[in-house]
């Protein structure tokens, strides 16, 4: 199954900033988790409670404590033990090594100006993730120009979306699905969004 089919069938996916967050996510409409925060013990709970509830899992590397973000003995260990389906982060190197692992990787791009816009399209040309993540998540302009020229790969806006008119504004703009933190959004629909 390929990261579009995974996470594109809903517009939002639930993003936890700490793991004890999960009963409330996995009750929401998201099918998919991403996790940003936590201890490794709370993450190997979270993610199994997660899995048990047939909910798409994803760690964000460097957000988890306990976890190197640099090494590619990390992602073994999240797709044997842990049993996440992916990682969240902007390390280009962990990417590649995520894919061998069989898990998806999805690339986290801060884009604040031009030179890292041009930047940003030139890493996931080279890298080839599976997704990319663009923060900040409400700049529309910025997913535009990620969504026209990279139409094969899905595009998830994250950061600073906060109301149903910013996620809506997200997906108009060419967004595939949506990481939010805010509980109040995770059960809205692509139709509750057009």
């Amino acid at each position: 199954m390929t990261l579009l089919h995974q996470i594109g069938q809903k517009p939002i996916i639930a993003a936890l900033r700490k793991p004890s967050e999960v009963q409330l996510a996995i009750q929401s409409q998201a099918d998919n988790i991403f996790f940003m925060g936590g201890d490794i013990q709370g993450i190997l709970t979270a993610v199994n409670l997660a899995k048990q509830a047939g909910k798409g899992t994803f760690v964000h590397l460097d957000l988890i404590r306990g976890l190197s973000n640099t090494d590619k003995e990390t992602l073994s260990f999240i797709s044997e033990y842990i049993g996440a389906d992916g990682i969240v982060t902007p390390k280009a190197h962990l990417i590649k090594e995520a894919k061998k692992t069989g898990l998806y990787g999805i690339l986290h791009l801060f884009i604040l100006d031009s030179l890292s816009l041009e930047n940003g399209l030139k890493l996931v040309e080279s890298t080839a993730p599976d997704g990319v993540e663009l923060m900040p998540g409400v700049v529309t302009k910025v997913i535009t120009q990620f969504a026209a020229e990279l139409d094969t790969i899905p595009i998830i806006a994250s950061g600073l979306i906060t109301t149903r008119e910013e996620a809506a504004e997200c997906l108009r703009a060419g967004a595939t699905s949506l990481s939010v933190s805010n509980p109040a959004l995770w059960n809205l629909t692509f139709q509750e969004l057009n």
